[in-house]
């Protein structure tokens, strides 16, 4: 079978000549704090799926097919407990945020949804569900999008810009998020800069996630080695930070730091009350939801054709 090349792969990017600019107030890093909230959309037999979700550190003897009580707890202290610790940290520091959120959860956390309204963040797409669909079609996917769209917007008020849909991200994905009016595409963790790609001959802005400054690691195994205690999230953050901030003396960065409301346990979450305390140390350093970031970097580089580039327009200017 011939290799689909609608999307074709790209291993040239800025290479050794990477765009000169700054952010806001010649500042070096920009670092983007990501909650990805999804919590109630894992598959579950009491929501007619064949097999549970399992991706907790909590292991299970049961069959997949089975509901484990354990397992669900996980889940649920991410609404009860995990997104409200994670809400007052940042409201503590006065750092803005983003939250990939699977849309349906905000329908089992109505409080969550509210408070949404008002919160200094803003919203990316992380479908319906917090489930992988293999095979999916480009009209089933295209069908999730848009319902996670006007969903959030119903619930929260929050206009989605951006997303990153749950993998495996398929070659029509990029295209279907520009058709349906998006700014960006964060579905890649391919550079540490913002950049354009070709989505059916025009320019898309693409503002890469990152899988490696996951709290997703405390599971272990399934986003690289894993960590165990909040020394080991931290010292890979700052090494992380400091690595980018020396790299951005002329060519500014971006730093994107994905978080579970279910993962951040106390122990955990020591780590990013220590890593805000750190950058806090630093004149360099723009905390920044996701749409700033993108809105920035498309005014100063934006070809005139760019995918949807007049919602520029609904974004604040930073100087």
């Amino acid at each position: 079978m011939a290799a689909n090349t609608s999307r074709p792969r790209d291993f040239v990017g800025y290479g050794n000549a990477p765009p000169k600019y700054t952010w806001p107030g010649g500042k070096r890093v920009a670092i983007n704090f990501a909650i990805n909230y999804e919590e109630g959309t894992e598959r579950s037999p009491l929501l007619g799926d064949r097999e549970r979700d399992s991706r907790t550190w909590v292991r299970s003897a049961l069959p997949t097919s089975e509901r484990d009580l354990i397992q669900e707890g996980e889940y649920e202290y991410g609404t009860r407990v995990g997104i409200w610790r994670l809400l007052q940290i940042f409201k503590e520091f006065g750092a803005p945020y983003s939250v990939f959120v699977s849309s349906e959860a905000l329908l089992v956390n109505p409080e969550f949804a509210e408070r949404l309204k008002t919160e200094d963040c803003d919203v990316v797409s992380h479908g319906t569900r917090s489930i992988s669909r293999l095979g999916l079609t480009e009209d089933v996917e295209r069908l999730d999008l848009r319902r996670a769209i006007d969903q959030t917007l119903e619930l929260t008020g929050k206009r989605i810009l951006g997303a990153f849909p749950r993998p495996p991200i398929t070659e029509n994905s990029r295209r279907v998020m520009a058709e349906e009016g998006l700014l960006f595409d964060s579905a890649t963790t391919n550079d540490d800069r913002p950049h354009f790609a070709d989505v059916s001959g025009r320019p898309m802005l693409i503002l890469p996630y990152a899988l490696d400054t996951n709290d997703a690691r405390f599971w272990g195994g399934q986003s690289g080695p894993g960590f165990t205690g909040s020394t080991d999230f931290f010292d890979y953050l700052k090494d992380a930070f400091d690595v980018l901030y020396r790299e951005s003396s002329e060519s500014a960065t971006m730093m994107s730091i994905g978080l579970h409301a279910r993962i951040m346990r106390p122990g955990r979450l020591a780590s990013v009350i220590r890593f805000l305390e750190y950058i806090g140390t630093f004149d360099g350093v723009w905390v920044a939801k996701r749409n700033d970031i993108a809105a920035h970097f498309a005014r100063q580089f934006a070809p005139a054709n760019m995918w949807n580039l007049e919602t520029l327009s609904s974004l604040p200017k930073h100087e």
